[in-house]
């Protein structure tokens, strides 16, 4: 929430994304989401990779994990918008052995989860140019309604009016909280890019029952026919409820020239924009 004690001593900046007025980093005042990872083929995830530093966690022999997460952000610096990601966790560091499930016990011990985003849908388009200008995230324009049937929330995931995905979880208990740091490496200008994403969980929850989460995927949209074939089992490892958060969405690593000119070029507008509106 706003005023909270998460977000002091983070100094933030005045940057324009297109005709947006906003601040980076960008701070998540009230979010929920809930997730759900499931066992996919490993070299069926090694063919997505754009660069062999990118090494998906190992599960099992010949297996990995697809995490598929849906968000609804109601109160950020760039608005309220719903967001899902797909993504696939690695191997960080990636000369690290990659024995199976060192990698995924390591990140919940740590508290620290590296993953690599492969797709990324928004209702937004702030969050979109944002995302796509300044870490060349994989996002789009799509549908994403959130229902509750049965103390059961459902996300819904479309490109227009084609069906994508819908993933449905259990309102379980949430007796904790906790901070997580989840680093998002993406690919950008021929080159890595990583940011870290800084969450505390306000409360949170997570089953590892087979029945804590369902998911549907369509016929024929190209996402949901790439899940068939990654997905060994649509029944997931872990499902996670978290009904409050709040989050940082720190700036991109890896500053290149074209990258260093549109963060120049953002600020230079938001000042601009200070002066007219001020």
């Amino acid at each position: 929430m706003r005023g909270s004690a998460f977000f002091e001593d983070v100094r933030q900046i005045d940057v324009m994304i297109g005709e947006y007025p906003t601040k980076s980093p960008t701070f998540y005042y009230d979010a929920s989401y809930i997730s759900a990872a499931f066992p996919a083929r490993y070299r069926g995830l090694r063919e997505l990779m754009p660069d062999p530093r990118y090494v998906p966690a190992r599960l099992a022999p010949g297996l990995g994990v697809v995490a598929i997460t849906c968000a609804e952000n109601r109160d950020t610096d760039i608005g309220p918008y719903r967001e899902v990601s797909i993504s696939i966790p690695l191997n960080e560091p990636y000369f690290r052995a990659n024995l199976p499930g060192r990698a995924l016990m390591s990140a919940r011990r740590l508290g620290q989860v590296h993953l690599f985003v492969r797709h990324m849908p928004v209702t937004s388009e702030v969050s979109l140019r944002g995302g796509v200008d300044f870490y060349s995230a994989p996002k789009f324009i799509a549908e994403i309604d959130f229902s509750e049937i049965d103390q059961q929330l459902r996300c819904r995931l479309a490109e227009g009016q084609e069906h994508i995905l819908t993933l449905s979880g259990k309102r379980i208990p949430t007796p904790r909280s906790q901070r997580i740091d989840g680093f998002l490496h993406l690919w950008m200008d021929g080159q890595p890019q990583s940011a870290q994403f800084k969450i505390h969980q306000l409360q949170y929850g997570m089953s590892s029952r087979r029945g804590a989460a369902v998911l549907e995927l369509a016929e024929r949209h190209p996402i949901a026919l790439e899940l068939r074939r990654l997905l060994v089992s649509r029944k997931p490892l872990q499902y996670e409820y978290v009904p409050q958060s709040e989050s940082i969405l720190f700036g991109p690593e890896h500053q290149t020239p074209l990258l260093a000119q549109r963060w120049s070029q953002a600020i230079a507008a938001a000042r601009e924009h200070h002066q007219v509106s001020g």
